[in-house]
């Protein structure tokens, strides 16, 4: 204040100045908190150091400048309040708004004032001394803090995805001043970005339906938000990253943006948009607002979506069990029938027969049912050990084409097989390649009308396999597509439907052909419309024509066909010596079936029901092999082999275990307790043969 020469100035020097007006300049010069004096008719300024910020960039000339210059943006609300002043009433506001342009853009203000009248020598009011607070920064954040708990109890209200984004742009929008404001959905394969709903002020054009490539936004742009950084643009055409593009932008309404991007697994999936028409200064505050609701809205969004996934999977959960007690009574009712007629005892030998391949396919299919659960269940959780090796897919697509053929066969489907002379090497597991298109040629089977075409394509497209299966059946609706891979999922089920099923098959082939690293499409126009399956895998180089393994030809002993697959008892032409075996079960019925099947196999075969049953008799009995139940009432069938295997009657005995317990940790801990096999419920007898029959060969040698 004293560098400044003020002879120039109305007020002229320093030394001439009433006492009023000294008095006044050195109370605001010794005063820490922002004081402001305007003195006389040219309302000549003063101010202290603490005054400065208020005036940003105007404090180059405001000091004894004409306040009416400095302050011209506002003066026709203050102008008026000062004459009121100046006429000796004394005034004042709290948090008062000013749109000032202290640094060259208009800027909402808030101020708590007091402005006073100061006197001259003659007693009159010859100046107006302002001492106040700016509470711009309170009264925004408090704002701020009123939108937030709205926008807050307005999104928990909301359980529609687009409705959250409609309001959210609509209330964001208006609460920053802008023209329009939406959010836009990032498809990543198209690089596209499509907005389904806006907000507008009335002004500017919505753009809702619309769908944009991201490149015509310009590269420095994008490259901005796929990075997570937000986008203000004040004005575009001056901005070197937005100019050359700034047509384009025009030709939408946009002279101003702020896009704020949601980067999720490191790819850009969204962005929330506020355009105005004309230039517009983005603060610091408007940012921060503007990414909060962003990502409130995205985490209220995944909410509704994670709630309707509950939803459909309990949905899903509850038609499952239904269509599981469903498929479990089909073939519980033929069996049920067949062990009325067999407990009758009027049925003639064939008739007996016939009454046991009944019961049998019955069992196939309950079993298949099992498998399939366990299926899933074991490769969902990752715990499946793919035997890799070097797989013709051509043999693979034989081996699973020779297991429908009955069924084929039965619906007279015209099967078309297209593939080329040379191997189609892959790395895999053979017996689950050859479920995977069991699995997909089944769907096409049972869902095609009788005497549908039903096609498989195998061809190489560079380093990859690809497998089409394409029927004219029942095809999939466009809502169900989506999701045709996703468990329990099946299309529409009428009481007359009889395919069967638990809307598995598809959930194992995805699960599986990319444990194989591959992938799984499904294509179809809608219902009645057919499907084409596609499944991918990659290719393996530089293989020999002869090196690829053919399914089937090798299987790991003690373990049961995947298909499910059950022989019809018989007895061998030669039977070697038979066995003194033990079998411990506590379900009498199913014990005393196994036992009867045994011994019409030549074994002796004693059954007890209970862990102690078995104690008693084991050194009595000295059996070659013992099968055990592992879930006894009285003791588990590993407690009970660890007491067996101290037992000197057991000291050459082969365990094995046969139980409901199927799962892979199962099997191992079986194998640790010290059990020689491990067979799941329910097993044929047959498929205990091959190991009785090793068992009984070397008894034979020993006894040579």
């Amino acid at each position: 204040m004293r560098a400044l020469d003020w002879a120039s100035t109305p007020v002229g020097p320093a030394g001439a100045w009433p006492a009023g007006l000294k008095t006044t300049v050195r109370l605001l010069l010794d005063c820490h908190l922002p004081m402001y004096l305007a003195w006389g008719p040219n309302f000549t300024q003063f101010y202290n150091d603490a005054y400065v910020s208020i005036l940003g960039t105007k404090d180059e000339d405001a000091l004894g400048g004409d306040a009416r210059t400095t302050w011209a943006e506002i003066w026709p609300t203050i102008g008026p309040m000062w004459e009121q002043v100046l006429a000796g009433e004394s005034m004042g506001s709290e948090r008062f708004k000013l749109t000032i342009e202290r640094y060259g853009y208009p800027e909402d203000c808030y101020f708590t004032f007091s402005y006073s009248p100061v006197p001259d020598e003659h007693g009159n009011p010859a100046g107006i001394l302002v001492t106040f607070a700016e509470t711009t920064r309170e009264v925004l954040a408090e704002g701020r803090q009123a939108f937030q708990l709205r926008f807050a109890d307005a999104l928990r209200k909301l359980d529609d995805p687009a409705a959250i984004t409609e309001r959210a742009a609509s209330m964001l929008g208006d609460y920053l001043g802008a023209g329009r404001a939406g959010y836009g959905e990032v498809d990543v394969s198209a690089d596209t970005v499509s907005v389904r709903r806006d907000w507008t002020d009335g002004r500017m054009e919505t753009l809702a339906g619309e769908s944009r490539p991201l490149n015509s936004f310009g590269p420095d742009i994008i490259a901005e938000l796929k990075a997570g950084r937000t986008l203000r643009l004040n004005e575009i055409g001056a901005d070197p990253r937005s100019a050359p593009y700034a047509g384009g932008y025009a030709s939408i309404g946009a002279i101003s943006l702020l896009v704020v991007p949601l980067v999720k697994n490191g790819a850009l999936a969204a962005i929330l948009y506020l355009h105005c028409a004309q230039t517009h200064r983005w603060s610091d505050t408007d940012v921060q607002i503007a990414e909060d609701v962003a990502h409130r809205t995205w985490d209220a969004m995944e909410r509704t979506y994670a709630e309707t996934a509950l939803v459909l999977a309990d949905r899903r959960k509850d038609e499952f069990l239904a269509m599981l007690a469903h498929e479990m009574r089909n073939p519980l009712a033929p069996i049920s029938s067949a062990a009325q007629l067999l407990e009758a005892g009027r049925l003639e030998r064939h008739g007996v027969r016939d009454t046991a391949r009944i019961i049998l396919r019955q069992v196939g299919h309950i079993t298949t049912l099992l498998n399939d659960l366990l299926d899933v269940s074991r490769v969902t959780r990752g715990i499946v050990e793919l035997d890799l090796q070097q797989v013709d897919v051509r043999t693979v697509v034989d081996t699973a084409i020779e297991q429908l053929r009955p069924l084929i066969e039965a619906r007279r489907h015209q099967l078309r097989f297209s593939a080329p002379s040379r191997p189609m090497p892959v790395q895999g597991d053979a017996v689950r390649l050859v479920q995977v298109v069991a699995n997909v040629l089944n769907n096409s089977v049972k869902y095609s009308p009788k005497g549908a075409s039903i096609t498989l394509t195998l061809a190489s497209e560079g380093d990859t396999v690809r497998l089409q299966v394409r029927d004219n059946g029942s095809g999939i609706a466009p809502e169900l597509l989506p999701h045709v891979f996703d468990l329990f999922v099946q299309g529409k089920r009428t009481l007359g439907r009889v395919q069967g099923g638990l809307g598995l098959g598809l959930a194992l082939v995805k699960s599986l052909v990319e444990l194989h690293k591959g992938t799984v499409q499904a294509v179809s126009s809608g219902e009645e419309c057919g499907t084409c399956v596609s499944i991918d895998l990659p290719r393996m180089p530089g293989v020999a024509d002869d090196g690829a393994r053919r399914p089937g030809e090798h299987g790991a002993a003690g373990e049961p066909a995947r298909n499910g697959g059950h022989e019809a008892p018989g007895l061998p032409t030669a039977l070697r010596p038979g066995l003194r075996i033990l079998l411990v079960d506590d379900n009498v019925d199913a014990a005393a079936m196994v036992a009867i099947l045994l011994e019409l196999r030549g074994h002796t075969t004693t059954v007890v029901h209970s862990a102690q049953g078995a104690l008693a008799r084991a050194a009595s009995l000295a059996p070659h092999v013992a099968i055990l139940d592992i879930g006894l009432p009285d003791m588990d069938g590993y407690e009970l082999i660890g007491k067996l295997k101290t037992d000197a009657g057991c000291r050459d005995t082969r365990f094995i275990a046969l139980t409901g317990y199927g799962r892979e940790q199962d099997r191992q801990r079986a194998f640790s307790a010290g059990f020689w096999r491990h067979m799941t419920k329910p097993t044929c007898v047959t498929a205990l043969h091959p190991h009785l029959d090793e068992v009984a060969a070397a008894v034979e040698r020993d006894c040579a």
